[in-house]
């Protein structure tokens, strides 16, 4: 008896050891595509609206020096972890703070902030986006990443009514719903991109069925890491998630003095690896 409950544990630390978060994956490998290259010289001040383990954020302070990121979550457990982490790695210019994205975002400070799968999970989520938009600089962008509905799943175990999240407020968003809102709080929606296409779908799926079971997942997987890099190296006309990426205004200059250009460029490489 004592052996087997040995081997169970053996097996759940190294089923733990493997996993390949694919959510996580597919998220991050779209936050490359979508946010950042929304960043140039010009941009000093970042914020991760929803910050979590602050996976985001460290690879921006890490890669751009010049950069002020500030990480906002409404867990003190988890801030503490953060920012443990991020004295930790002498990383000065990342710092995380305890808030509440409905009330705690000062105007006007910063020129990009992003957040990825959080409005979901906020009921008032009208109240978060205005506070987000009002926090943004002249020019300033935001991007927000979130599910849509409806969805279009491969296996009927994970459509929506039969596969509810319980933190979440709603499930997401119809489509243009997300950018209506924006556009209300006086925002240009500049873009959307779809993400979880047909591809990053199934390897969702086929690691939420085979995660921590060994015999499943260790045939998958190569397959699964093949999907996640095929979901980021193709647009999708449609998709069970979207970034929406929209700008506030610049103020106007006066004549004869133009504003700095905070226009992003048109590409920027970045680093399409296995996350």
């Amino acid at each position: 008896m004592r052996a087997i409950t040995t081997l169970r544990a053996w097996h759940w630390q190294l089923a733990q050891r493997l996993d390949y978060h694919v959510g996580e994956a597919i998220r991050f490998r779209w936050f490359l595509n979508v946010v950042v290259p929304l960043i140039t010289p010009q941009t000093r001040t970042v914020l991760d609206a929803g910050s979590g383990v602050g996976h985001h954020a460290f690879y921006l302070a890490r890669r751009f020096p010049h950069l002020q990121v500030t990480g906002l979550d409404n867990r003190a457990e988890v801030i503490a972890h953060t920012a443990a982490r991020a004295r930790e790695a002498g990383l000065t210019n990342l710092h995380f703070v305890h808030g509440d994205l409905t009330r705690d975002l000062p105007p006007a400070r910063y020129d990009l902030i992003y957040s990825i799968d959080v409005l979901e999970h906020i009921p008032d989520d009208e109240r978060a986006l205005a506070h987000m938009a009002a926090a943004l600089r002249p020019g300033g962008w935001l991007a927000v990443h979130s599910p849509l509905t409806p969805q279009t799943h491969w296996f009927r175990r994970f459509d929506l009514d039969r596969c509810v999240n319980p933190l979440h407020a709603r499930e997401g968003y119809r489509r243009g719903e997300l950018e209506a809102k924006l556009a209300a709080l006086g925002l240009s929606v500049r873009r959307t991109v779809y993400t979880h296409g047909a591809w990053g779908t199934l390897a969702w799926e086929l690691w939420r069925w085979s995660r921590y079971r060994l015999p499943r997942y260790l045939p998958l997987l190569p397959l699964i890491r093949l999907l996640v890099a095929i979901e980021t190296r193709q647009t999708h006309e449609d998709g069970n998630c979207a970034f929406v990426v929209a700008q506030k205004e610049p103020i106007p200059s006066p004549a004869g003095h133009p504003s700095p250009d905070r226009t992003p460029p048109a590409s920027l490489p970045v680093n399409l690896g296995d996350t």
